[in-house]
């Protein structure tokens, strides 16, 4: 078999930072200083970086700023820079920024500096570092903040008084009061405590600090910029996020493919001095405006992609929503060149400051549930240029509020973008009544991302169970034997895997413990797999079949000999079960080649003289990424094959018309409506058996599925993983699965 899979991660990449001290920086003229920016290295990122300082924008320094690196190109997390201003430097502010440059690569960190006047003989001057606190209000009660002042002395031993007013010299705003430690000093420090109300209005507010000795005044500017807290939670179970789903839509010989690669949605993070990562390196938001706290999704930017960009066609990104929102299209190519799609049918509001350029905003509201398609830089029939910048999209409540932060229902709290605490997974389970009427509380399936909190869960359980009948919720690990529960063998709950599929009017659910990450499938011939099946139009479950089924020896997939495994004592080795079983699991191992290592792990299952009118007819579960591979034909140890992360999987089931086919007979079944066997449908059981599992076949049903000769079928919507259709393995239109890189080698 032979398919073309394209897999790509967010590039290797860096960004630069300053403490929030360093990043406003007063210095009296004549005065040096050494400040630390940090370079912090993503997804292996190793060249070194050449640093400069230059004025926010471009262009030269100030008059008198000088400035140097060390070391000036780094290939470290560190580097020192050493700002000086002359004695005869202009008084005044100036916005610069550090440039970091590294291949096709650049970024950005931000410095206010603000240079004060070098007191006189006999006189003093004063400094604030930083010069401006930015504090979210309180709810209620009060919130504080310090700041350190410098009395710069020159032959001057007087005390002096310091105190802070409004930068007009009046009092400071109501529910705003500053002490400072020591009041008057006569030392060259004190610290500046300020205590904000939750009734002060949020706003930019400027302000100064004032030093008083011998009857002269001088003075310091401070900037006090305050935010309004987030909405409270909502009572009950905490909203979901905004936005549902997610895809852009490249070209390929299949026709417009979804893709998530190089996409990532950050709840609440479009905020004045963020650095959103961006593959251009242009995503410092400077001034948020008032989108402030608003959602944020990147597309992919610029011509990254090659051919398979959607330069001009009609659609480039679509959407779903949870509920209603206001949508905010931030433009960032060419602010003269905005597409129809965009200029004639959303309204401009406003602007923002991203890395140095305004940049328009287009707004528009949409309803729950709708399906948003957004279109392309260019509108079609337009002309296609390279390395275009592409647009951001804001989502806010449909009022034009930030969405509110959910409530934390557990520690630690659950951050956005972040691996989720398990509090978060120990969520997602279901209730099952046990055939002996006892109650069991298991594990359930859950999306790669946490839709409330949006945080990672590493894993993925594949497709969306409500696909198969709204609310319902597969009990993973129902079936459990005698390997699993000895933990000699057991099966992990990352590796349960759901696939929803439909064919002549019937929903089909298999519910397969796989994965390809772990060591015990070399050793672990029966898997548990649940065969479901719904009426697409009423939902009634016409069948619900557990079995633990036999997927035969673990074999070399280059030679299809059983691998020469040592298994726990009591488990057959591959060799032992190969002339037992039709079944098949096909592993890589490595013989020192890089080709040893291509190409997919198909499991081909085997249920003979199951006594539930099931026949399989060789249903193969095939994984395009398999996670490892072994190091030998022994398998004593697996080695991880590049970045892949198992998540990409079809499924295919007969296809000789001669041959069985993937079929449920109630007729030939052992018995109809409810009934129990044992945990490989081989036996019939009363309910109070140790071990009984339920089953469930509709009296009177006979369902049989054959597909084409070289056919698997799959998915390509990374959110939801319905199997939408089957197709030649050559023509399988695979789609990249890994939402935002989320998963990991334990999938």
């Amino acid at each position: 078999m032979a398919a073309c899979v394209t897999q790509q991660n967010p590039d290797p990449s860096f960004t630069l930072s300053l403490s929030a001290v360093d990043g406003n920086l007063t210095l009296v003229q004549g005065e040096k200083k050494n400040i630390t920016l940090h370079i912090e290295r993503h997804g292996g990122f190793s060249e070194a970086v050449s640093l400069s300082l230059e004025k926010k924008g471009g262009g030269g320094l100030p008059s008198g700023v000088s400035y140097g690196f060390d070391p000036s190109v780094a290939s470290g997390s560190n580097s020192t820079l050493s700002l000086e201003v002359s004695s005869g430097a202009p008084v005044g502010s100036y916005d610069l920024q550090i440039k970091g440059s590294a291949s096709s690569k650049t970024q950005y960190a931000y410095l206010s500096l603000t240079v004060q006047e070098k007191p006189q003989p006999g006189s003093f001057s004063l400094t604030v570092n930083p010069s401006s606190r930015s504090l979210e209000l309180p709810t209620s009660g009060s919130v504080t903040t310090t700041t350190e002042v410098g009395i710069v002395r020159n032959n001057f031993t007087d005390a002096v008084s310091l105190s802070l007013e409004s930068s007009d010299g009046s009092a400071l705003p109501a529910g705003i009061s500053a002490s400072f430690s020591p009041a008057s000093s006569t030392a060259d420090k004190s610290t500046l405590t300020l205590s904000v109300a939750s009734t002060v209005q949020a706003n930019t507010y400027s302000l100064r600090v004032k030093g008083t000795a011998g009857g002269t005044s001088k003075y310091a500017p401070f900037t006090l910029t305050l935010t309004a807290p987030p909405s409270p939670p909502p009572s009950g179970p905490a909203n979901a996020t905004l936005l549902r789903s997610y895809q852009w839509l490249q070209s390929s010989p299949e026709g417009d493919q979804p893709a998530v690669e190089a996409m990532f949605y950050r709840p609440r993070q479009f905020k004045s001095g963020v650095n959103i990562p961006d593959e251009e390196g242009h995503g410092s938001i400077d001034d948020a405006g008032a989108y402030q706290g608003w959602d944020v999704l990147t597309p992919p930017n610029g011509g990254k992609h090659g051919s398979v960009w959607q330069y001009s066609k009609p659609v480039f990104i679509r959407l779903t929503l949870n509920r209603d929102a206001r949508l905010a299209v931030v433009w960032r190519a060419d602010p003269s060149k905005v597409p129809n799609w965009l200029k004639n049918n959303w309204s401009e509001q406003g602007s923002v400051r991203i890395a140095g350029s305004d940049r328009r905003v287009f707004v528009k509201n949409f309803s729950a549930g709708q399906t948003v398609e957004l279109g392309s830089v260019y509108d079609p029939g337009a002309s296609i240029s390279q390395n275009l910048e592409t647009y951001w999209v804001l989502f806010g409540e449909k009022d034009g509020t930030p969405s509110p932060a959910p409530a934390q229902l557990g520690s630690p709290a659950a951050e956005p973008n972040k691996p989720c605490p398990q509090w978060v997974h120990d969520q997602y389970t279901t209730e099952v009544t046990m055939p002996n009427g006892s109650k069991r509380v298991l594990a359930t399936w859950h999306p790669q991302v946490d839709p409330v909190y949006w945080c990672y869960f590493g894993h993925d359980h594949g497709s969306d169970p409500s696909l198969f009948k709204a609310g319902y919720k597969p009990a993973f690990g129902y079936i459990q034997d005698d390997l699993h529960t000895s933990g000699v063998l057991p099966e992990g709950h990352p590796g349960f895997k759901n696939y929803v599929w439909e064919r002549d009017g019937y929903r089909w659910l298999f519910v397969h413990h796989f994965g390809t990450g772990a060591i015990g499938r070399v050793c672990r011939q029966f898997h548990s797999l649940q065969v479901a099946v719904a009426n697409k139009s009423t939902g009634e479950i016409v069948a619900d079949l557990h079995i633990n089924t036999d997927f035969g020896p673990s074999t070399d997939n280059n030679t299809d000999l059983p691998l020469d495994a040592t298994c726990p004592p009591e488990v057959p080795t591959p060799s032992q079960v190969a002339n037992q079983s039709n079944g098949e699991r096909k592993l890589h191992v490595y013989d020192g080649t890089q080709g040893s290592l291509n190409g997919y792990e198909p499991w081909r299952s085997d249920v003979p003289g199951n006594i539930l009118g099931l026949n399989l007819g060789g249903l193969t579960f095939d994984t395009v990424n398999p996670i490892t591979a072994c190091k030998d034909p022994g398998c004593s140890s697996l080695m991880r094959i590049g970045t892949s992360t198992g998540e990409t999987r079809l499924f295919a089931v007969a296809t000789d018309p001669n041959g069985p086919a993937l079929s449920i007979d109630a007729s030939k079944a052992a018995a109809t409506g409810e009934f129990y066997t044992d945990i490989y449908g081989k036996k019939l059981l009363s309910p109070s058996d140790p071990g009984a599992v339920r089953q469930y076949i509709k009296p009177g049903l006979r369902l049989e599925v054959r597909n084409e000769r070289n056919t698997e079928c799959f998915a390509r919507d990374a959110f939801f993983m319905f199997y939408e259709g089957c197709a030649l393995a050559a023509d399988v239109p695979q789609a990249f699965m890994n939402i935002e890189g989320a998963l990991s080698d334990k999938n």
